[in-house]
């Protein structure tokens, strides 16, 4: 295969072809060659000693994905598609920000680097970069990044360094789609951070980097980084095996990486549509989530009962709880006037609630209890198979207990598709397919991922010949019927390490 091709294979179906696809599916290993190549056509005099290059995967939301914003329980993985930074200071003053991302150039920037490195005001320059109409607003994480170090009373003092004015060269380059659902932006953000951390010596644990990185994104328009999504990125095994990543989202904790069984694999197949920005769709959950857990603080309160096990999070509402008593007394709509009069007032941290809107509370909440259950029941199928041996005499139940895992995924997917309509009609093509083939063929379940409303769907599939057969099958069939190609990740295969590993 040529280096940096986008061509899929033709329609194959013997182990030989397998092999390849399986080749396919791995990182393209150019990327730091690409990055230094870079470094090298924009600075005169480059010393590569100099030079510090970090690298950090993309991610995959197996199952969980908007329960996020519920305290949900959360499964992701890393993927073998990474974006990488390659950081050298300057003496000059100046902040230069150049690179690529999946194949598309990046208009260069350069922005004066005293207001960003001694000031905590946001400087016009940085102004102009975080605005989103602006050629320079593919800048904005990265900027954030100097910036929220600086506010934190954090000294830059990368050594060596001549003694004129700090400033730095910023090259990027990805091999993740912007707009793909898989934490590109995250993924170059946790990349700067850590090769900002790598050269100026800086101590920082992986949850405060995953602050970091978060707080970066969200105070650029356009993104809604997650502390969860960079803790991904940054703590994220390299396999094999592949690793789930198991998170607790109250707030935000890891709480274990479960080893994938040998005999299956998830898959991230990026549709090529990017996934809905005309929203700001884990805000919406976020505030009619928040709403949502103070009707029913409301309920326990009026009913005299002195313990409240939500505590904030609808995570802690135990889903048959929720079914039997509370689902019938929440509104199906509600006007936020309606609910402030009635409720008051919610933390400030979850949004505002606006006075002539409509907030859909049951709809969200069925949404969020029942995936936080789906992830919940997911990731208990995974250390199942995790623990018990693949072999013959327990063939049939390892099947059942994929078949499970498969159902929970479909489930997930239909209530994007029907509750939330936050599908595409790409996404709900792809699962209808691997739905049809079955686990007679190997494959067991799929679902939208992220927010949905396009972006990238994760498969579960055996390890089988016939799993494989379906892909390619598949593949081959959705360009023909979608008019674009499919690309195919395998979830925590080599190449996913985390940036901080």
């Amino acid at each position: 295969m040529v280096k940096g091709s986008r061509k899929y294979l033709p329609l194959a179906w013997s182990s030989a072809g397998h092999r390849l696809l399986l080749t396919f599916m791995k990182m393209d290993g150019s990327l730091t060659d690409r990055l230094m190549l870079q470094m090298k056509s924009v600075s005169g005099g480059f010393n590569p000693n100099e030079t510090t290059l970090c690298t950090a995967p993309a991610r995959i939301d197996v199952l969980g994905g908007l329960s996020l914003e519920a305290g949900g329980v959360v499964a992701q993985m890393a993927l073998p598609s990474r974006a990488g930074v390659a950081l050298l200071w300057r003496d000059d003053g100046k902040i230069i920000f150049m690179g690529q991302h999946h194949g598309q150039n990046h208009q260069p920037v350069i922005l004066q680097g005293a207001a960003v490195f001694s000031s905590r005001n946001r400087s016009s320059d940085h102004a102009v970069a975080t605005a989103d109409d602006s050629p320079a607003a593919w800048t904005a994480p990265l900027l954030n990044v100097f910036q929220s170090l600086i506010n934190m009373g954090i000294t830059l003092s990368p050594k060596p360094r001549g003694r004129g004015s700090m400033g730095a060269t910023v090259v990027v380059d990805s091999d993740i789609r912007a707009g793909s659902g898989q934490a590109a932006s995250t993924a170059m953000t946790a990349a700067l951070l850590q090769a900002v951390s790598v050269s100026c010596g800086l101590s920082l644990t992986a949850i405060q980097k995953a602050g970091i990185i978060s707080d970066a994104q969200r105070a650029s328009d356009g993104n809604h980084g997650h502390v969860v999504d960079a803790l991904t990125v940054l703590s994220a095994q390299d396999g094999p095996p592949a690793h789930l990543l198991r998170y607790s989202a109250q707030p935000h904790s890891l709480l274990g990486q479960i080893p994938l069984s040998r005999d299956i694999r998830i898959l991230a197949l990026d549709t090529g549509v990017t996934r809905a920005t005309n929203r700001d769709i884990f805000g919406e959950f976020h505030l009619t989530g928040a709403m949502g857990a103070k009707i029913i603080e409301t309920i326990y309160r009026d009913l005299g009962q002195r313990h409240n096990p939500v505590h904030g999070y609808l995570g802690n509402v135990s889903p048959e709880l929720y079914r039997r008593y509370f689902r019938s007394m929440l509104p199906r709509r509600v006007r936020g006037a309606d609910f402030l009069r009635t409720y008051g007032a919610i933390d400030s941290t979850a949004g505002e609630i606006i006075p002539n809107n409509m907030y859909a509370i049951r709809t969200t909440l069925d949404h969020l209890i029942n995936e936080y259950e789906h992830a919940e029941h997911f990731l208990q199928a995974m250390e199942e198979l995790s623990e018990s041996p693949a072999d013959a005499p327990l063939a049939a139940q390892r099947r059942l207990i994929m078949q499970r895992a498969g159902r929970l995924l479909l489930a997930s997917h239909h209530s994007y598709r029907l509750r939330l309509q936050l599908s595409c009609p790409q996404a709900d093509w792809l699962v209808d397919q691997f739905s049809t083939a079955g686990p007679k063929a190997g494959a067991y379940g799929a679902r939208m991922t992220d927010c949905g409303g396009g972006g990238t769907v994760a498969v579960l599939l055996d390890t089988s010949n016939q799993a494989m057969d379906a892909l390619l099958s598949i593949m081959s069939r959705y360009k023909h019927e979608m008019g674009t190609e499919v690309m195919v990740r395998e979830a925590g295969t080599t190449g996913s390490a985390g940036a901080l590993i």
